[in-house]
């Protein structure tokens, strides 16, 4: 059994706990029945490793799910990951965050709303190390200030990813963007680089003014993600306790409908790149 969490596995667990309740089982029957250990069982169900076939096979017998039920879940099966996608820096990173980083590489489409800083995806190394230096209480492990930057490269990469770039979409306040991170100099390479990114083909810049007053997400960053035929996606909320993920179908909608009600109060894209270039040369 392949361990290390993916979006498809956590998927399929969740649609396998769902049989084993409608079945009313209990887990300790069914892992009875199959010959399996508890922690196999565990691992499953919690979306952290993917089972053998021949395991997977018989524990639908178990469960006796219909012919319709049992086609579902094959199709998990074989679209669950076998291995989760190393990450860069991922002993450093809390599992919150690493968990989004591993689901964020599965993304084809990102769409972020960033109320206080540059979004992540688009931070200059300067920018990236100097916002490390003032999380340096909430982050964990010694001289993460260090390998920020690094980290931040590594994810950025997905913007340039052949054949199929990460396609992302951001909405950053106005606060946020003239909000002194670093120094002059550090601000002033940062907004060089957000005009050179959003020239990029895939990605899309937009800065929600001072003037469009309060929206959903003045809390802190919600990042929204689209994944290959998947209809819901997944959203992510952060706060000073780290990303927390939302893949209910009711909780990923209303997000959706507080980012689109932000994105309607953002400047174009045309008017951003004027914005930017004004408050560069103000």
């Amino acid at each position: 059994m392949a361990v290390g969490t993916t979006r498809g596995k956590r998927k399929l667990g969740a649609l396998m706990e769902e049989y084993r309740e409608k079945s009313g089982l209990k887990a300790d029957q069914i892992i009875k029945e199959v010959r399996t250990s508890r922690s196999t069982w565990s691992r499953m169900i919690a979306g952290e490793a993917r089972p053998r076939w021949a395991l997977f096979f018989a524990i639908l017998a178990v469960l006796r799910v219909s012919d319709e039920e049992r086609e579902r879940a094959m199709m998990l099966w074989e679209v669950a990951d076998d291995e989760a996608v190393p990450i860069e820096h991922a002993a450093a990173l809390p599992k919150s965050y690493l968990r989004f980083r591993r689901d964020e590489t599965e993304a084809v489409v990102e769409r972020t709303i960033d109320p206080v800083l540059i979004p992540g995806l688009l931070q200059t190394s300067d920018y990236a190390s100097a916002v490390a230096v003032g999380n340096r209480f909430l982050l964990p492990g010694e001289n993460w200030e260090e390998r920020a930057a690094p980290e931040r490269l590594d994810r950025q990469g997905l913007l340039r990813r052949e054949p199929d770039p990460l396609v992302l979409h951001a909405l950053i306040d106005e606060a946020a963007l003239r909000r002194e991170i670093g120094g002059p100099a550090t601000m002033a390479d940062q907004w060089d680089y957000l005009l050179e990114a959003a020239r990029l083909p895939n990605v899309t810049v937009q800065v929600i003014p001072n003037g469009a007053g309060a929206y959903g997400a003045l809390s802190g960053t919600l990042i929204i993600c689209d994944f290959p035929a998947d209809d819901l996606g997944a959203a992510y909320v952060d706060s000073l306790i780290g990303l927390s993920p939302v893949e209910d179908a009711e909780g990923v909608a209303r997000l959706r409908a507080v980012w689109d009600d932000a994105a309607a109060r953002a400047l174009s894209a045309g008017e951003t790149v004027d914005f930017i270039r004004a408050v560069r040369e103000s």
